[in-house]
């Protein structure tokens, strides 16, 4: 993404409330919803919180211990992860048309759950929470085990 790492990977800010209000103007009005209420959710579950276009990235948060955990490099690395996995999931496809556009993309890890939220074509936001119950996730894999 960028050559030198941005000053909010190294220093992030502890809460989400400096997000420009504006700048959610054209969010699809379903998802709009979902993260103002992660917003004002910044409890112990909020892991990071991410804006991301194609060429820029910002991380809007990023819980202390999550943030204290990576030196800022490994942080970058991650935060760059993340978004590209976001940016890999457009959110409309010719191919799946007939579906509409994607609202979102949920991954279950063992320990995280990370949830992209497209809201432009290039354009979106990352959510890392911790994963503490996923009942769909958790029946399939003791099946496939």
């Amino acid at each position: 993404m960028a050559d030198t790492p941005p000053e909010d990977v190294a220093d992030p800010p502890a809460d989400l409330d400096e997000i420009d209000e504006t700048e959610l103007d054209d969010v699809d009005e379903d998802v709009q919803p979902l993260i103002e209420e992660l917003r004002e959710e910044t409890d112990a579950s909020l892991r990071l919180a991410i804006r991301y276009t194609a060429d820029d990235y910002e991380v809007l948060f990023a819980r202390e211990d999550v943030a204290e955990s990576f030196s800022p490099g490994e942080l970058e690395a991650r935060v760059e992860t993340l978004v590209m996995k976001g940016l890999g999931d457009p959110a409309t496809e010719s191919a799946l048309f007939d579906f509409g556009t994607l609202d979102s993309t949920v991954r279950f890890y063992g320990n995280a759950l990370v949830a992209h939220f497209p809201y432009r074509e290039w354009s979106g936001f990352v959510f890392v929470l911790d994963r503490s119950e996923a009942p769909l996730v958790d029946l399939v894999a003791d099946h496939l085990d």
